[in-house]
């Protein structure tokens, strides 16, 4: 799975009042188990909702019943917050429940013993496979997902701002959400803040090298040259012969910035370019040029252009 998609975020909504509906719904979605119910049956409601891409989504469900079950592995990253209810999770060595207002992290890979009382669950989902890879980018390490809980009150907190950010101003931004270069940012985000969030278990995977500066120009041919798509520092590497952790050292050293930052630099100056051509009477705007150019936060955008050009995106739009 690779970090880049091109594949729009789909939504979907779904509800019921059928126990045999809902259990399917629950398999086809998160993994086979058997469930057992208690409470009300005559008078059983479900319902669901899911806005996803391959590498993550937001989702969320409730019932009226009472759920315990055994379930088959995931395969997806899931952070379930508990909106109303309880919810505990076990695995063989770990036990962890949340309350109201707290999440945990479910491993991808492992049985799960769930006991859920089924009030309302909001769900962050990440793709297993886009989250190693990513991860290795930023840490030259292969990370494993222990079932947790966040590691401090402080680390919680953040990660709660981050989703809700994603779910309240990204999910409701159609032009963002049409954008694969934003996609791409808020799925680096969402994982870069579940790295910090939970105890992710990291084992060293390579040792990092020299590199000639010929490496760094081949890089930089390449993040010019692509600028316009969904790049990853592993696909820069690539293109420039070495390994992202080189790259990274190699990068600070001859230029005293990142890939990452590096490619910030060039769309940014990209969107410079676009804002100085456009034309607002045609119905051109700082946000769509922003959104072409992985810019998700606009007022962020709008800080980094400043302190580059000296005015604002809508002073240079306009004039």
């Amino acid at each position: 799975m690779a970090v880049s998609s091109t594949v729009p975020m789909a939504h979907t909504e779904f509800a019921t009042g059928d126990v045999d509906m809902a259990h399917d719904y629950l398999c086809s979605t998160y993994a086979d188990h058997a469930p057992h119910l208690s409470g009300d049956r005559d008078h059983f409601r479900f319902r669901a909702s899911s806005t996803r891409e391959e590498r993550f989504g937001v989702e969320f469900i409730a019932q009226s019943m009472e759920l315990r079950t055994v379930a088959e592995p995931v395969g997806d990253l899931l952070v379930p917050h508990v909106l109303k209810g309880r919810l505990a999770v076990s695995t063989r060595n770990d036990d962890v429940r949340a309350e109201p207002g707290e999440e945990l992290l479910v491993p991808p890979d492992t049985r799960l013993a769930v006991r859920w009382q089924g009030k309302g669950l909001g769900v962050l989902r990440l793709n297993t496979a886009a989250v190693i890879k990513y991860a290795g980018e930023l840490t030259e390490s292969r990370v494993r997902f222990p079932l947790s809980r966040p590691v401090s009150a402080t680390r919680a907190r953040y990660w709660r701002s981050v989703v809700k950010h994603v779910t309240r101003e990204f999910l409701a931004d159609q032009d963002a959400l049409a954008s694969p270069l934003i996609r791409a940012e808020i799925f680096r985000l969402l994982t870069a803040t579940l790295l910090e969030t939970f105890p992710v278990v990291m084992e060293e995977t390579s040792l990092r090298g020299t590199v000639e500066p010929g490496a760094v120009r081949r890089a930089i041919a390449f993040i010019d040259a692509h600028a316009d798509t969904d790049i990853s520092v592993t696909e820069i590497a690539a293109a420039a012969r070495v390994g992202p952790r080189a790259l990274q050292a190699a990068f600070q050293r001859h230029l005293g910035i990142t890939p990452t930052a590096y490619l910030r630099q060039v769309r940014l100056d990209r969107a410079h370019l676009d804002l100085q051509m456009s034309d607002p009477t045609k119905g051109d705007t700082v946000a769509a040029i922003a959104n072409t150019w992985g810019f998700a936060h606009h007022g962020r955008f709008a800080v980094a252009y400043r302190n580059r050009y000296g005015r604002s995106p809508r002073d240079t739009l306009f004039s």
